[in-house]
């Protein structure tokens, strides 16, 4: 079906270029014959004009010898073949009539030209005799005028057998032309061939396949190069979505095993009161740890989707920020972690409520997770001025046991566990970090760590502030111990 479809390809281009030749070619030889014609007959001009003195000193001579005109006729008549032009010569007086007319002019136009507007040097006109092209030129003479002709057969006959050399080599012409351009279609098609031959063997399975370059830089190059950026852009998206399906496929087994197990060991056999309770508090346990990653996951797949920016509003994020903090002591006094806070009246950003709440919730409950009892949790909300234009930073600031330097550039990566948190032991699914970058990054915001083992962390997530409210000003909030900046 593709060679089919390259051969109708193949035969309108071919098409179009016999039907483009066809016309050049044309346009060409008719060109060339209207300039040999031209040449032709500038070339006759040019004898004739050359003739042109001698035959006006030759009729001066006549008139001052002979008084009238009949003597002059009779004279031409006599030896006027002899004279230049005299065989193709006619001699007109001042008062328009015809003194000498050689006989080979007997059947040109018995009228008498005008002398009027006629220039020093004449008028030279072609005329057709039985089919014979014959060139005249009209000219003034003292006492009248003269015509002069010369035949141009052997011109016509040129001009002609050219013309027929042209009509009878177009077709062989058209022919060799659209092979050859059904050659070079075929030529110019056959990368396209590749490519497209290329392109269809590539699937799911095998996206590691590139197309290869000829190393022209022609546009079919540039056009492969860039196909090639976008399958490696596949390739990698591609990637993401099966290890994220294995990631949140294994994520979903355990609770789910977790619940079919106490449920198949609570029925096995008659259990005191104590157990069953102890069972379903498990069951819930799971179901709620199962619910929160299949929201997490929602979360994300939303993120991912959005094909279009949402719809932001002015936020006052530091009245936000308290309230969060109220609700998360809860959680640090359980912990036995101090939560420490530096907010402003007012800070007002662009964004949507309920997404930020979401961001400043994960990185907080994130720092109180792993931050030891005794350890201090402190949240700072500041304005920042980067060469880009001014940032509104909220910082959150932990003094736990920090981040290696092997698991650092991978914390925002979904499902991803530090080497000290393998055991789940905080009940988290290794979504948090990677739903709090995806929506800083819905808001054009972002999300960046430093982290040294032994210090604890610094998380601090920057956005834009509203347009045409002021920043909060800088509290000089400064980290404890060395950084390591981290993205």
């Amino acid at each position: 079906m593709n060679f089919l479809h390259n051969r109708s390809i193949r035969f309108r281009l071919t098409a179009w270029y016999a039907v483009i030749f066809a016309a050049t070619f044309a346009v060409a030889g008719l060109c060339l014959l209207l300039a040999m014609r031209k040449a032709a007959q500038d070339t006759v001009d040019k004898d004739l004009r050359a003739r042109l003195p001698e035959v006006r000193q030759y009729v001066a001579e006549q008139i001052d010898e002979h008084a009238d005109g009949d003597a002059v006729a009779t004279d031409l008549e006599e030896d006027g073949a002899a004279r230049p032009g005299g065989a193709w010569l006619r001699l007109a007086d001042s008062a328009g009539q015809w003194i000498y007319r050689a006989p080979r002019t007997s059947e040109w136009d018995r009228a008498v030209p005008s002398l009027r507007g006629l220039p020093p040097k004449g008028r030279a006109a072609t005329i057709r005799i039985h089919g014979r092209p014959i060139r005249v030129l009209t000219a003034p003479v003292p006492s009248g005028l003269v015509q002069m002709g010369m035949p141009m057969d052997e011109f016509a006959e040129m001009i002609s057998g050219f013309a027929w050399t042209l009509a009878l080599a177009s077709p062989l012409l058209l022919l060799l032309a659209s092979a050859g351009g059904y050659w070079m279609s075929g030529r110019a098609l056959m990368p396209v061939d590749t490519i497209t031959a290329k392109l269809r063997a590539i699937g799911a399975g095998n996206l590691s396949e590139r197309l290869p370059l000829r190393g022209t830089a022609d546009e079919l190059d540039r056009l492969s190069d860039t196909t090639n950026e976008m399958l490696t852009r596949l390739e990698a998206a591609f990637a993401r979505v099966t290890r994220f399906t294995a990631d949140a496929s294994h994520e979903l087994r355990t609770p789910v095993a977790i619940i079919r197990t106490t449920a198949e060991v609570t029925s096995a056999r008659q259990r005191p009161s104590a157990d069953h309770e102890a069972a379903w508090h498990q069951v819930i346990a799971q179901t709620e740890r199962t619910a929160r990653l299949i929201d997490d996951l929602l979360t994300l797949a939303r993120a991912d989707s959005a094909c279009r920016p949402p719809a932001l509003e002015p936020v006052d994020l530091a009245d936000l920020l308290r309230g969060i903090l109220a609700e998360m002591s809860l959680l640090a006094d359980a912990a036995g972690v101090r939560l420490a806070s530096n907010v402003p009246p007012v800070c007002l950003v662009n964004g949507v409520p309920d997404a930020l709440r979401r961001i400043l919730i994960n990185l907080i409950d994130n720092a109180v997770k792993y931050t030891q009892r005794g350890g201090t949790v402190t949240v700072t909300l500041r304005s920042q001025d980067p060469p880009a234009g001014s940032a509104v930073v909220v910082e959150v600031q932990d003094t736990g046991s920090g981040i290696s330097a092997e698991d650092l550039p991978y914390i925002f990566d979904r499902f991803y566990r530090t080497g000290a948190d393998r055991s789940r032991s905080n009940g988290g699914g290794g979504l948090g970090l990677s739903i709090a970058q995806s929506l800083a990054a819905l808001h054009g915001g972002e999300i960046e760590v430093a982290s040294v083992v032994g210090w604890g962390s610094v998380f601090r997530l920057r956005l834009g502030p509203a347009s045409g409210h002021p920043t909060p000003a800088s509290p000089g909030f400064q980290n404890p111990g060395p950084q390591s900046d981290r993205s």
